[in-house]
């Protein structure tokens, strides 16, 4: 009996990483390799990716590389983020400054009011 994994995801248009780690590997089954390599022929893209990721020395680099990869866009992520929602948010004191005028504003309301 084999050991090797027989499991890909038909529905995607690109490979998940792990089945990709497991064909460099050689440790993808039949069908799922067979169904690997036809979306490498369909996609010329992805065939060219695969052929970089070959070339690499072991699957251990190519999945340094992906995490680094991953952590490098989450955190342009994030910053965006952060960006994005300082530009909206108003400074603290644009804040107190507008209450405080209020604030004057209704005291100053309520005392000319109770004048004779």
């Amino acid at each position: 009996m084999s050991t090797k994994k027989h499991h890909i995801q038909t529905n995607k248009s690109v490979p998940d990483n792990t089945v990709v780690l497991e064909y460099l590997n050689n440790d993808l089954g039949d069908d799922a390799k067979r169904q690997l390599e036809e979306m490498l022929t369909d996609d010329e893209l992805l065939g060219d990716a695969m052929e970089g990721l070959k070339q690499l020395k072991n699957g251990n680099e190519a999945a340094a590389i992906s995490s680094e990869l991953n952590r490098m866009i989450k955190a342009k992520l994030r910053k965006r983020r952060t960006v994005r929602m300082k530009s909206i948010s108003f400074p603290l004191w644009i804040v107190l400054l507008i209450t405080t005028l209020l604030l004057l504003m209704l005291a100053g309301y309520v005392i000319i009011s109770k004048l004779p």
